[in-house]
């Protein structure tokens, strides 16, 4: 999926489950706690959905993104850095790097996500922490002989899984 202007402008709209405070709330609050007063960085910060209300806690926060839409549309909230998150330098010295909503899974190929560890690790202070997030994908849920699962379907938009089982890939579409 490119994140491109469109996407930018209607992230909210698009997935206003991510935006609802029962589920933001407690994941901020589990950020500011990890962070523990220090800096934050967040690989694939997006629209700023976590980075912004935990920079309103007093957490400073830097990100980065290769999408440059999506990071315009913080309108210059969150300082952040456009670049691969897998390999892109933001500093040093972070009590905290993390990465949310299956976003390495944007990464395709076990090489690049090994990288993002890496990377994760060059940002770090000692003792800071790296936290991922990501789904189990719902292989349960497929009938026998089919390779596709629809996740969601909203006036908006309709997204969906397909499963390559030999080689263990999943691809979403959205629409």
């Amino acid at each position: 999926m490119a994140f491109d202007r469109w996407v930018a402008e209607n992230y909210e709209r698009l997935w206003p489950e991510l935006f609802d405070p029962a589920v933001l709330d407690p994941a901020v609050d589990l950020l500011a706690e990890l962070a523990a007063g220090g800096p934050a960085l967040e690989f694939g910060v997006g629209t700023g959905r976590l980075a912004i209300p935990l920079h309103r806690r007093g957490i400073a926060v830097h990100g980065i993104d290769v999408s440059a839409p999506m990071i315009a549309a913080m309108r210059g909230e969150i300082p952040a850095t456009v670049g691969d998150f897998a390999r892109v330098r933001a500093g040093d010295g972070y009590s905290l790097v993390y990465l949310v909503r299956n976003t390495i899974t944007n990464l395709t190929t076990q090489d690049d996500q090994v990288a993002v560890f890496r990377n994760a690790a060059a940002h770090l202070a000692p003792g800071g922490r790296f936290v991922i997030e990501n789904y189990v994908p719902e292989l349960r849920r497929l009938p026998p002989g089919e390779n596709t699962y629809l996740f969601t379907a909203t006036p908006e938009h309709v997204g969906y899984e397909e499963y390559d089982l030999t080689r263990q890939i999943a691809v979403s579409h959205r629409r």
